[in-house]
């Protein structure tokens, strides 16, 4: 809305146009007032800027505040606080008069002339020139030495026991100071020392050469041949044999320190890198002749012998949180866990870890309490969910191990009973999954017989974790179950009036029924809700619950070696493959195709075996649909399939003359999959990129294969761009 204004001879003053938008606005909402109310509705701002004043009476008036603000200060302060600050000049000019008096009577009593070359001769006349370079630090250090004592201490009571202990100490920071300004010299002077070499005798020995030692040498030669000429011959041979012993000794053992010094240097200048390498300051590799080969960690581990005390000191303090493990004080102890796992190397810590565990849980004479295998088994889970997935893929891959290793033990041999219970309790805390369990399971089913052991290990861990097995995975656990019977019917070393096999089938009766309190033994599942309730408070990131869950089988467990650890990530392994497979394989190769083909395609450079393969084919195939055939069934992957396009071109062109036999191969492959036909298409370009290097059959076969393949619509005129 525009409001305008009345600028007629009857107004005084003209507003600013920051004054005019604010009286606009006041206009705006006192019109929206006087409606809402009933009053009369104004209709300029002209009845609204009478209250306005004018913007030069507003200058005028800031500038008077200011001049007001501008004035003196005398004529701000009171009669009393003038007479005082007139009392405090007169106070402070006589004091000024009567110290410039004082210090003309000191100067004419000293007879010094007031200038300033008078004064520092005086000063030096006195022996106080040295006062202004004592204030200095660095100053103050020499002086100490070069005027003080033997000790450095120059000014001082040696009967006052203050004085003496201050001298001491000043006198241990001046050599502090001195000798790493000394160590620092020395470095910087003996890089700038020249070399040269002096021979004695046939032997070479490095001699460093200053001005100093120049001047010592000359005056050492004129002693010498002034002895010479008053000493007898042979007295002159023994002072020479003797100086040249002396001469040698003091230079052997200079050498020694030079080499000493330069050794301290290279060790100060040279680091070792992420990857094991030595490289210098500048980050240069340095070659070491003495260690040529790569030493991995975990080897280097084992040779230093500090490591076993490291090791030692962390097993015993891992130990003596596990001595207090509960379920009250487990946050705490988890902590601890953490905290070392961050200090230490996760490797060292997994290793003693279970170590700890397989003296405390695993026992062959006795089962180990329920409880305390639950407990540690809860404290592993939170950790492999917490930290990373090695912490329970070592555990896991070490006892399954060992599980394996005692199956055929007897009856009476405890181990894999605990080891049993410990696993199954990993599953109940999420650190796996069912199918390690029943791998276990059906790996002691499968044996030909079923004997009292591994009968026994079956039903302690339906004893144990049935019920939860039964809820998780009903199906695979009543197949299972189906498997069980017919094992035990058809064993001969199982008795059926064996107590075993009653317990057995009381154990898959209250399975089947859903009868917990049938269940022979026993079974707790208030203690499990318990557990999986702290485990779940515990536990940082409620997501991981299941993603860092164990989908892995007993077979990858123990072909670890030959397969690796596929499910930790950034532990890939590849298989390596030895000299003789490679061997093997290069002779069936040249078994599949006769001895001219093999000559042939060594002369053509087919210098893989791949590449060979597909040349071997193209040359002994009957036609171009058989050539097709065979290529296919090669099975070569994406990448080697290219190999095909390659060597097809390349026979064609070394061809005598054209044979369309090639191109109709390079057709059939590009009507077969487009990838084909893209592979084609970068080869041609990086043909007309060696298109000087072709002689003139080659450019002919060339020409003509392009032509059948731009009529055939294999290739498009694109390639031409």
């Amino acid at each position: 809305m525009k409001v305008a204004i009345n600028q007629g001879k009857d107004n005084k003053y003209l507003l600013s146009r920051t004054k005019r938008r604010q009286l606009e606005r006041k206009l705006i909402k006192a019109k929206r007032n006087a409606w809402h109310h009933g009053d009369k509705i104004p209709i300029s701002i002209d009845t609204l800027s009478s209250s306005v004043e004018p913007e030069h009476d507003l200058m005028k008036k800031k500038k008077k505040k200011k001049k007001k603000k501008s004035k003196d200060k005398s004529s701000v302060l009171t009669f009393d606080e003038k007479v005082a600050q007139k009392i405090h000049q007169k106070i402070l000019l006589e004091d000024n008069a009567a110290e410039d008096a004082h210090i003309k009577k000191l100067e004419k009593l000293l007879g010094i002339k007031a200038n300033k070359k008078s004064y520092l001769r005086g000063f030096i006349d006195d022996g106080l020139d040295f006062l202004l370079d004592f204030c200095d630090k660095d100053r103050r250090k020499e002086i100490l030495v070069a005027e003080g004592d033997e000790h450095g201490n120059a000014w001082y009571d040696e009967q006052d026991e203050d004085q003496q202990w201050l001298a001491n100490k000043q006198k241990q920071r001046v050599e502090l100071v001195n000798q790493k300004e000394n160590e620092l010299n020395n470095i910087e002077e003996e890089k700038k020392k020249k070399r040269t070499v002096v021979k004695f005798n046939e032997q070479v020995q490095t001699k460093t050469i200053d001005d100093d030692s120049i001047e010592e040498e000359d005056d050492s030669v004129e002693e010498e041949d002034d002895s010479v000429e008053e000493e007898d011959d042979s007295v002159e041979e023994e002072d020479d044999q003797r100086d040249h012993d002396e001469d040698f000794d003091q230079e052997q053992s200079f050498n020694k320190k030079e080499e000493n010094d330069h050794d301290i240097e290279d060790s100060i200048s040279l680091k070792e890198d992420i990857y094991g390498r030595i490289i210098d300051v500048k980050g240069n590799i340095v070659k070491n002749n003495s260690s040529t080969l790569y030493i991995p960690p975990a080897l280097r581990q084992k040779l230093n012998s500090s490591d076993d005390s490291a090791n030692a000191e962390l097993k015993r303090r891992l130990q003596g949180q596990l001595n207090r493990l509960s379920e009250k004080n487990l946050s705490s102890i988890l902590i601890e866990f953490e905290s070392f796992y961050c200090s230490q190397s996760r490797a060292s810590v997994n290793s003693c870890l279970y170590q700890l565990y397989q003296d405390s849980l695993i026992s062959s004479l006795s089962l180990t309490g329920e409880s305390l295998l639950a407990e540690h088994a809860l404290l592993a889970c939170l950790l492999h969910s917490n930290i990373g997935l090695e912490i329970g893929s070592c555990l896991l891959e070490n006892y399954l191990q060992i599980f394996i290793k005692h199956i055929n033990d007897e009856v009476s041999n405890k181990t894999n009973d605990n080891l049993m219970i410990f696993i199954s309790y990993l599953y109940v805390f999420h650190m796996t999954n069912g199918k390690i369990l029943f791998d276990i399971v059906r790996y002691l089913l499968n044996f030909d017989q079923l004997n009292e052991k591994r009968l026994e290990l079956i039903l302690l861990l339906l004893k144990t974790i049935g019920f939860i097995l039964r809820k998780d995975d009903p199906l695979q656990l009543k197949t299972f179950l189906q498997e069980l019977r017919t094992k035990c019917s058809s064993s001969t070393l199982l008795s059926s009036s064996s107590k075993r096999i009653e317990f057995m089938m009381d154990t898959i009766k209250s399975l089947k029924n859903n009868d917990v309190r049938k269940l022979p033994g026993g079974f707790e599942p208030e203690r499990i809700d318990r557990l999986r309730k702290i485990y779940r408070n515990l536990v940082k990131d409620k997501t991981v619950q299941h993603a860092n869950m164990l989908n892995v089988g007993l077979q990858d467990f123990l072909n670890v070696k030959e397969q690796g650890r596929w499910w930790i990530v950034g532990s890939a392994w590849q298989k390596q493959i030895s000299q003789d497979s490679k061997n093997n394989h290069n002779q069936q190769v040249e078994q599949r195709f006769n001895e001219k083909i093999t000559k042939l395609a060594k002369h053509q450079h087919m210098n893989t075996d791949v590449r060979r393969l597909v040349f071997g084919t193209l040359l002994t195939s009957e036609d171009c649909d058989d050539a097709v055939e065979k290529l296919h069934k090669l099975n070569l992957s994406k990448v080697q399939e290219r190999e095909i396009i390659h060597v097809t071109v390349h026979c064609c062109l070394h061809e005598k003359g054209y044979n369309p036999y090639y191109t109709l191969i390079l057709q059939r492959f590009c009507a077969y999959d487009r990838r084909f036909q893209i592979s084609l298409q970068y080869h041609t370009w990086d043909r007309f990129k060696d298109l000087s290097l072709l002689n003139d059959k080659q450019l002919a076969n060339f020409g003509s294969a392009l032509s059948q393949l731009l009529l055939s619509k294999s290739l498009t005129l694109n390639i031409f761009k």
